[in-house]
């Protein structure tokens, strides 16, 4: 092999390597999303729960647990939207948007996730699965279907199930249209989470 052969060959490399190594991939959605936030309406006056309550991160499975932004066009199919994707997981999203919600409200003592050394009285485990964008009756609508369980903490028994679906109509196919639409879903979930949470430990 000549010097001038291992020089071009040795180039050819180089911009192999060069070319391979981006700061920001190819693939990078250029578009980083979160759920917007749109205030909880107002509650009527409910008694103040004397417990910190401990909201693990809902578990899910794919395509659920992942930061892209779900369209199920098809009953038995899922595609994503281009270009866009969540700034977190669905699940992280859903779980930090249920604590603020919680913790706005004010009625418990304290409300935390499952990292935090605090220590709890209740937790509130669940299983995300629907969190996604279909065709409805009126066009767009944003699916949240989440099955929750509060469990005490001392000892470990179940307090209370229920099965949360909670559909929201988009004001149109727009994706940011839709990004509106599972915040709007999202605080309806808050709303009726407290609700339940409420009645369960005030019986």
């Amino acid at each position: 092999m000549t010097a001038r052969l291992i020089v071009i060959m040795t180039a050819i490399v180089m911009i192999g390597m060069t070319t391979g190594c981006t700061v920001f991939p190819d693939h990078e959605p250029p578009r980083v999303m979160d759920i917007p936030a749109t205030g909880l309406s107002a509650q009527d006056s409910a008694p103040p729960l004397d417990k910190t309550l401990r909201v693990d991160t809902p578990q899910a499975t794919e395509p659920f647990d992942s930061s892209r932004i779900l369209t199920k066009p098809a009953p038995h199919e899922y595609q994503i939207y281009g270009g866009v994707r969540w700034r977190d997981t669905a699940p992280v999203l859903l779980r930090e948007m249920m604590i603020a919600s919680i913790r706005q409200d004010g009625r418990f003592q304290g409300v935390v996730n499952e990292t935090s050394p605090t220590g709890s009285d209740v937790t509130l485990i669940s299983d995300l699965y629907g969190f996604h964008s279909e065709s409805g009756s009126n066009g767009v609508q944003v699916l949240v279907s989440l099955y929750a369980q509060l469990m005490d903490n001392r000892s470990r028994t179940t307090l209370c199930t229920r099965n949360f679906r909670i559909t929201t109509d988009a004001s149109g196919a727009d994706i940011d249209q839709v990004v509106k639409a599972f915040g709007r879903g999202s605080e309806e979930l808050s709303q009726q989470l407290l609700g339940w949470l409420s009645e369960c430990l005030g019986d």
